[in-house]
């Protein structure tokens, strides 16, 4: 009866012993494979520091991808202009003006109405007295004293009349003063309705120019604006010592706001190079441009010393002719630098992260 159980006997051992094996070898691997340093796995980068330049590099697919355009700059010739500095003024003086003006024109309209029809009826009386007709020396003596009254009023009326003048020629000079009560006042309804700004602008001192009928202004986001000659200003600004002279341009800043003027000169056209507005990138307080050095890589560099020129920057320095700028996704570029480096892993399983 004993015979089959005896006969299991060596299977059970083998068994065993290989239960036992399987278990060195399990032991042996895990030592083995917990002494084996493991190397860190470091991400890819995209931005270096070579030569001192920061270099973003992007292949040709994710330039694709991410729609990074540039285009080539090129040298343009311009005409050489003098910078100068304005501000934009409040025309609500020159509203009120407009008003007196109207007011005591309406005055004065009145009063000489009225002195020539009592000094009509004082003349009626004075013949008729003469004549030895039907009107007293009373009646005579009271027309008088109606027409000396309406002599006096209509003397008001025209020196009222004539400070508004003095005052709006004090204050912003004969053009728009002799343009005040006029019936077909084009520029001044413009200024009056804001359709149009006023300007003074200040020549810098010492700048023997005259004004030119055409400046150009620029005015908010760094666009120019063209600015048209009204006349010499009566005023100067506080702050600028040279002559002053007002412009009007169409209706972009704010009463106060400060100005740039650009003032051409007579002199010949210079040659620089433009740098376009879609490729500028402000950043910290100044312009930047990115400029493709090589089909995958890009530097960015300060747009210094420059000028704003028909939708775009003259520069003198830090680029040249034929330079590839960024036009379209410069920002991206900047996202990408400026993103923090990301830290080495030892293990390539997202669990790990967990």
């Amino acid at each position: 009866m004993n015979t089959p159980f005896r006969s299991k006997i060596p299977l059970i051992a083998l068994a065993m012993l290989a239960a036992v094996g399987l278990g060195a070898l399990g032991s042996f691997f895990y030592q083995t494979l917990q002494a084996v340093p493991v190397t860190a796995v470091a991400p890819p980068t995209r931005v270096t520091i070579e030569g001192g330049l920061t270099i973003v590099t992007l292949d040709e697919t994710t330039q694709t991808i991410s729609g990074i355009q540039g285009e080539p700059i090129t040298a343009s010739r311009h005409q050489v202009e003098h910078l100068a500095y304005g501000s934009v003024l409040d025309v609500q003086g020159l509203n009120d003006l407009s008003t007196r003006y109207a007011m005591a024109q309406a005055d004065s309209t009145a009063a000489q109405s009225a002195a020539s029809a009592s000094g009509q009826e004082y003349e009626r009386n004075l013949a008729l007295f003469k004549a030895n007709q039907s009107v007293s020396l009373k009646v005579l003596q009271a027309s008088q004293a109606t027409w000396n009254t309406d002599k006096t009023k209509l003397q008001a009326a025209s020196a009222n009349l004539q400070s508004v003048r003095i005052s709006a020629l004090q204050q912003f000079g004969a053009t728009l003063a002799g343009m005040i009560g006029a019936q077909d006042a084009t520029l001044l309804h413009r200024l009056l309705s804001r359709e149009d700004m006023l300007l003074r602008i200040a020549l810098p001192l010492g700048v023997d120019l005259a004004a030119p009928e055409q400046i150009a202004i620029e005015s908010s986001e760094h666009h120019r604006e063209t600015a048209h000659l009204i006349s010499v200003s009566p005023q100067v600004d506080a702050s600028t010592e040279g002559r002053a002279y007002l412009y009007r341009a169409a209706a972009t800043l704010p009463v106060g706001s400060k100005v740039a003027a650009y003032l051409p000169l007579p002199t010949p056209t210079s040659t620089s190079l433009v740098i376009p507005e879609a490729a500028i990138l402000w950043f910290g307080g100044q312009p930047w441009a990115y400029v493709q050095i090589a089909k995958d890589r890009f530097t960015r560099r300060p747009v210094a010393d420059q000028t704003p020129y028909n939708n775009g920057y003259l520069v003198s320095t830090g680029f040249e002719s034929g330079d590839r700028v960024v036009v379209r996704g410069a920002q991206l570029l900047l996202s990408e630098e400026q993103r923090p480096p990301i830290t080495a892993s030892a293990c390539k399983d997202p669990e790990c992260d967990d």
